[in-house]
């Protein structure tokens, strides 16, 4: 049974490259020593520095396989009590019930970081025990199959990389010879030969000769070395040289939804699970090779992910690149999922293409999405540029269907409302959005789940956001509308009904028909905020236009003596070493124009904000987290301070009590009471020291942090008069209340 999978094993491996066949797929070409190819038996401290940077690779560039892939020399029954880890590395692999390196084969070090307590510096402590003991294991010659494959499955000498192996004649050599002679002839040597149209006083056999050369397709062109074919095929012919059992441990490891365990395969094919995981490791590190700097799909690997950007459906890929479609033989999958496998560079999970993964695409849709709000939550869909597709008219239907997929937004038309997880919030995006009041039935019908009439009116009855202006309907408070019909009112429901603009003439004959105001009042009301008249017509103001958000009125950014803290949940994809996106003000702090880099000064070296994309970026944050072993679903603060200087600063726990908390949220020092409590929740916002408490509460309501404003609110009693208060629980129902008006 195992006849053949023990061939091609040999003595120690001669290099790092030997020991860990992956390496040179993932570490840069532009080396200057080509380490890679290093023996092992390098000096002490070149390699320490070796193993770091090996660990540090398979962590931010091989997150998601299993250890028993990549540390192919790795013994099985290697103890973990033998490793050289820190007693907190010990403690947390033991915790976690597993004794030997081989109960940790099928884990990845996505995997790990969901350990309880698992943090960057513990994980990168446990990577490099591990590497470590790899590298003096394949050292010292321990047996496993590294064979060529990569000389045994390319023919020698191919090159397949786009435009090579052109050949030297073509059947239209001389449509070219005829367009350069006619350059010369007239002085224009230094032209593009196919730049066109040509003149209209070209001899006819030029121009015959340009348009034969424009309508050129590929398969019109010879092929001598018969070398020129689609990605499927390259990906075939790269598969040809393995065996049917290397194709099924590929097939149903590497490309299976759901991948057969070691035990199971080695059980089947009657050899270790230990068998099984070196050559689906030599085989995958192969594969990787494909697509690296130099390898035979390097073009297509590269043009997929700049093709995706950050998402796109895969229909559309598909349609951008057709051989992506075709099918692999030999593991019978289309080549768009074995790309998808080799190249840790994106992931395709349910019908969309995501740069570098589904979990870092929803964090920075969910940035976007708060940085382009309104106070209520509210953005235009057109407005949202994260998602990418090739049909322009199809542009808001992708848009939206990729926010359905991330769950937690509602698209209503054009627009989508972020804030949907308290009905008070829902309401107010919905009066935002339709500009006139409705009552209680109409906003719960324009719910996108199902919820009361009851609880409704009990939200807004106790928000400042929402004005009752009739026994059961509702505005927005900033409409400044009264408790009763009004003019505003009338003006409104009018310049709605009419779609967003009427006539004054009409707006006058309509409101004065129907009730004793006069011509000039409707004039005043229809001229004064939040109307606007121009021309003879009147529409519902907007003076938000182009309005930049400032750092004051940004969520989540607070004001210090001396500097700006953003407040940012950590995320696994930090704990890897991804950047992530900052807001527009940020950018405003440092004067970042677009196209820009700064570097901040900090103690562990420069900190990198640059605006080369759509928003502004802060650059990696890992050594922060490695040095605080911090772990992810945590919160920290980036400083950014007046000087010019950065600082990182883990954030203090919630402690369930409204004051501590708030002061938590906004980095601000803890134990403060009273009137230094209010100053330092004011001065965050960028408001003066003695701002009353419903000022306050108000701003941070409407820059978008409503769990602060809540905090405030259960503690307004306490901040505006010294003295501790409780919540105020109401014993009945605010309808009951209004029934005895």
């Amino acid at each position: 049974m195992t006849e053949g999978f023990d061939r091609g094993r040999h003595a120690a491996p001669a290099n790092w490259a030997d020991a860990f066949p992956w390496l040179p797929s993932v570490v840069s070409d532009e080396q200057p020593d080509g380490w890679p190819n290093v023996a092992l038996d390098s000096t002490p401290e070149l390699r320490e520095e070796r193993i770091s940077a090996i660990a540090t690779s398979l962590i931010s560039r091989l997150s998601n396989r299993a250890l028993g892939e990549v540390l192919p020399t790795l013994p099985p029954s290697t103890t973990i009590a033998s490793l050289s880890l820190s007693t907190r590395g010990q403690n947390m692999v033991h915790r976690a019930g597993y004794r030997t390196t081989g109960d940790l084969d099928e884990l990845s070090p996505l995997d790990m970081l969901q350990w309880r307590g698992m943090g960057a510096g513990t994980l990168d402590d446990i990577i490099q025990s591990l590497v470590d003991r790899s590298a003096q294991h394949a050292a010292r010659g321990y047996a496993r199959d590294i064979t060529d494959g990569a000389r045994r499955l390319t023919p020698k000498g191919s090159h397949c990389g786009l435009g090579q192996d052109a050949p030297q004649q073509t059947p239209y050599a001389a449509d070219l010879r005829t367009l350069a002679d006619w350059a010369a002839f007239i002085g224009a040597t230094e032209e593009p030969v196919l730049a066109g149209p040509l003149p209209p006083w070209a001899p006819a056999g030029a121009k015959e000769a340009l348009d034969r050369l424009l309508k050129l397709v590929p398969r019109d062109i010879e092929d001598p070395s018969g070398r020129r074919a689609d990605v499927a095929t390259k990906l075939t012919d790269a598969l040809e040289g393995l065996d049917d059992r290397q194709l099924d441990i590929l097939a149903r490891r590497m490309f299976a939804d759901y991948p057969a365990t070691l035990d199971e395969l080695g059980r089947e094919l009657g050899v270790t699970r230990e068998r099984i995981r070196q050559i689906e490791s030599k085989e995958r590190a192969h594969l990787s090779s494909l697509i690296a700097p130099g390898g035979a799909l390097a073009d297509i690997g590269a043009s997929v992910r700049h093709a995706i950007g950050q998402v796109m459906p895969l229909d559309d890929l598909l349609e951008l690149f057709p051989s992506l479609g075709q099918w692999v033989a030999g593991v019978e999958q289309p080549a768009w999922r074995v790309l998808d496998r080799i190249d840790d560079g994106y992931e395709i999970e349910n019908g969309w293409c995501l740069t570098p993964s589904r979990t870092a695409v929803r964090a920075d849709t969910q940035v976007e999405l708060q940085e382009l709000a309104d106070q209520y939550g509210v953005v235009r869909l057109e407005a949202i540029t994260l998602v990418k597709t090739i049909h322009g008219e199809r542009q808001a239907e992708v848009t939206a269907a990729w926010l359905d997929s991330c769950g937690g937004y509602v698209v209503d038309g054009g627009h989508v409302f972020s804030r949907t997880s308290s009905v008070g919030d829902y309401a107010a995006a919905i009066l935002s959005v339709t500009g006139t009041p409705l009552g209680s039935q109409e906003i719960v019908d324009r719910f996108a789940f199902e919820r009361s009439v009851g609880s409704l009116r009990n939200a807004m009855s106790v928000d400042d956001r929402f004005k009752r202006i009739d026994r059961d309907r509702w505005a927005l408070t900033e409409w400044g509308m009264d408790a009763y019909a009004g003019i505003r009112s009338k003006i409104r429901e009018v310049v709605t009904q009419s779609g967003g603009t009427a006539q004054l003439d009409d707006l006058i004959e309509s409101i004065t028909s129907r009730y004793s105001v006069s011509a000039s009042s409707v004039v005043t009301y229809a001229s004064a905020p939040p109307f606007e008249t121009r021309d003879g017509i009147v529409r519902v103001a907007d003076t938000k236009r182009g309005e930049r958000k400032t750092p004051a009125r940004t969520r989540r950014l607070f004001r210090r003596d001396d500097a700006w803290a953003y407040r940012l949940r950590i995320s696994t994809e930090h704990l890897r070493g991804s950047g992530s996106v900052a807001p527009i003000a940020v950018a405003s702090l440092l004067n970042l124009e677009y196209g820009e880099t700064r570097l901040l000064e900090t103690p562990l070296g420069p900190q990198t904000i640059a605006w080369t994309g759509t928003q502004p970026q802060f650059g990696t944050i890992r050594r922060f987290l490695m040095e605080g072993d911090m772990q992810a679903d945590t919160e920290a603060f980036l400083v950014i301070r007046d000087d010019g200087t950065f600082a990182f600063e883990p954030a203090r726990h919630l402690m369930d009590k409204s004051l501590e908390d708030a002061l938590t949220l906004v980095g601000a020092r803890a134990g403060l009471q009273g009137d230094k409590a209010r100053a330092a929740l004011a001065v965050a916002v960028g408001l003066p020291a003695t701002t009353p408490v419903t000022s306050i509460i108000a701003a941070y309501r409407e820059r978008g942090d409503g769990e602060i404003a809540d905090l405030i609110t259960d503690i307004r009693q306490e901040l505006e008069a010294g003295q501790s208060s409780e919540r105020v629980e109401h014993s009945a129902e605010v309808d009951d209340i209004l029934s005895l008006l």
